[in-house]
């Protein structure tokens, strides 16, 4: 994707959007409030989109984008903005948290170690993933595919319909309440 960048560059560059990743990774995880939280996970993943862009994944990249830090945040700001949990604070961590993010450690941990070990090089008869003929057997008639796709999308429309339903609910049901409250 970035032909003219030298391989010094492209390391900065990778090194750079990496430690971004990491920052707001880390920063999310500790994220007391949701929206800032919600906001440091659109940097993790803005972050991804230029390092599939780095690795000439153009197609990887604008997916990340549109899909991940824009659609699928954008439901989710809007259900922590619905369900009101915007004024709560989260708890920073208990013994599960720490013992989870211990595991998840470990596992880097033994990753980074087998990695070490071995010789990272791209096998020269491996075909590179272009979305013309990745698209061309997903939405093939005779594949079938196609149909996840749309159960999937009906699902997903549910589940916002539902939420939006269950919200607007406890919403109505809350001033009633309270009006009560105050009558007597």
């Amino acid at each position: 994707m970035f032909p003219h960048l030298d391989a010094t560059l492209a390391d900065l560059y990778f090194a750079l959007l990496a430690l971004a990743a990491l920052i707001c990774g880390v920063g999310m995880v500790l994220a007391r409030h949701p929206l800032n939280a919600a906001v440091l996970l659109i940097g993790v993943m803005l972050s991804l989109a230029g390092i599939y862009a780095l690795l000439d994944a153009p197609f990887l990249a604008v997916l990340q984008v549109l899909v991940y830090a824009g659609a699928v945040m954008m439901l989710m700001v809007f259900v922590i903005m619905v369900l009101n949990r915007a004024r709560s604070d989260v708890p920073r961590c208990d013994w599960l948290s720490v013992g989870a993010s211990a595991a998840s450690l470990l596992l880097t941990a033994l990753l980074a170690s087998t990695l070490a070990q071995r010789e990272l090089a791209a096998h020269p008869a491996a075909v590179r993933g272009e979305p013309e003929p990745i698209s061309a057997l997903l939405f093939a008639p005779a594949q079938g595919w196609w149909l996840l796709f749309v159960a999937i999308g009906v699902t997903l429309l549910t589940a916002v319909v539902g939420a939006v339903l269950l919200a607007k609910r406890s919403l109505d049901t809350e001033p009633k309440a309270a009006e009560d409250d105050h009558a007597h």
